[in-house]
């Protein structure tokens, strides 16, 4: 093997490293905000979104997982999936009687 072909191997490496501290951040991420957003309409649920898509894009581009890494991400990635769709479209919102002194 070749000087550069062990350098190249090397680098993918590193990369695949990265690119897996990424999508696991990105992750953790997604799902930290789906733990404070109410609705669907918050700024949240997008980010928690992007963070989703972002994930997902980057993951199938990760040549170099270990069966025991790729499980653990793909059991983070149904998990966030399963609470952004649970997020409500709308908050509930309550009525409350008010009672005025005269």
């Amino acid at each position: 093997m070749s000087t550069n072909t062990q350098k190249l191997r090397v680098l993918r490496s590193r990369t695949d490293h990265d690119l897996l501290v990424l999508v696991s951040r990105e992750l953790d991420h997604g799902i930290t905000m789906t733990d404070v957003m109410t609705t669907r309409n918050s700024p949240l649920f997008a980010q928690a979104r992007r963070s989703y898509e972002t994930a997902t894009s980057i993951l199938p581009r990760i040549s170099g997982l270990s069966q025991d890494d790729r499980l653990r991400i793909e059991a983070k990635v149904k998990e966030l999936r399963a609470r952004l769709d649970q997020v409500p479209v709308y908050a509930n919102v309550r009525s409350f009687l008010v009672s005025v002194a005269s």
